[in-house]
């Protein structure tokens, strides 16, 4: 069995501000970056920098691109 160590992981989202934007929508993730929307999951579909994502080929693409852009943004502003 392959055992994996997540510290990394853990030590790039120690800081990460995440909030459910309760007002807006009940089943909602919103990612936030600097004070701004980065990236929202929301029963919709996925927005990026408030830009609903279009579901077709590209969506996970974009998601993930985006996700990764806020692990760094994450990381180079740690406290």
């Amino acid at each position: 069995m392959t055992s994996y160590n997540f510290d990394a992981v853990q030590d790039a989202t120690d800081n990460w501000v995440v909030k459910s934007d309760l007002d807006v929508e009940a089943n909602s993730l919103t990612m936030y970056g600097g004070g701004t929307e980065m990236i929202r999951v929301a029963p919709d579909g996925f927005y990026v920098r408030g830009v609903r994502v279009p579901a077709d080929d590209k969506e996970a693409e974009t998601v993930y691109n985006a996700f990764k852009q806020f692990l760094v943004w994450a990381e180079l502003n740690r406290r």
